[in-house]
């Protein structure tokens, strides 16, 4: 990170706060809870992107349309009524959540948009169901025109490596995690020119 997000941090406050996270005292952390509640958002959030750069790395998973795996080291962030108030929380489950926790979102609860910037604030998977611009699933066999090329693919296909352009634009690498848990390697790749 550079100086200047180093002096916003510290503006605000909350460079005690990542000092005690990086020695891992989350007591004193999470005891400063109220303070990160009310702290300033821009600075909350770079406190958080920090953390998760540390500890989880640029790594985001992304559970379209497949149950995500679930455990004791992953924080699911329920949705907000705005969307300020949704990062918030995106960043203070992250730095007051376990180690090298899992800092989960729901593009289907909250919009694709948030959850993107989410990512700024210390999301670390997303999940969420595949659907066409008006909300509607889009069925297994359904076809659509890649962006990059001529011929039809199937649109979840499509729809997934969107998904992943998404991700790297936003400086992360990202994993689309099919059902039995490993990764989509044509999802994946398939954006890069």
């Amino acid at each position: 990170m550079s100086a200047l997000v180093d002096k916003a941090i510290a503006a605000a406050g909350l460079d005690a706060i990542g000092e005690a996270r990086r020695a891992g005292d989350l007591a004193q952390v999470r005891a400063a809870s109220a303070q990160l509640k009310g702290a300033d958002l821009l600075a909350l959030g770079a406190l958080a992107d920090r953390v998760r750069s540390e500890e989880v790395g640029d790594v985001v998973r992304v559970y379209a349309n497949v149950p995500p795996a679930e455990g004791a080291e992953v924080v699911v962030v329920p949705p907000q009524t705005d969307g300020l108030s949704f990062l918030r929380a995106v960043a203070i489950a992250r730095i007051t959540g376990p180690r090298a926790a899992r800092v989960r979102v729901d593009w289907t609860a909250c919009g694709l948009e948030i959850a993107q910037v989410a990512l700024g604030f210390g999301a670390s998977e997303l999940v969420g169901r595949i659907a066409n611009k008006r909300g509607l699933a889009l069925a297994d066999d359904a076809m659509a025109t890649s962006a990059k090329k001529s011929q039809a693919l199937p649109a979840q296909l499509v729809k997934k490596r969107e998904l992943a352009a998404i991700i790297r634009r936003s400086g992360r690498v990202p994993e689309m995690i099919d059902a039995g848990g490993r990764v989509e390697v044509e999802a994946v790749a398939g954006d890069r020119a």
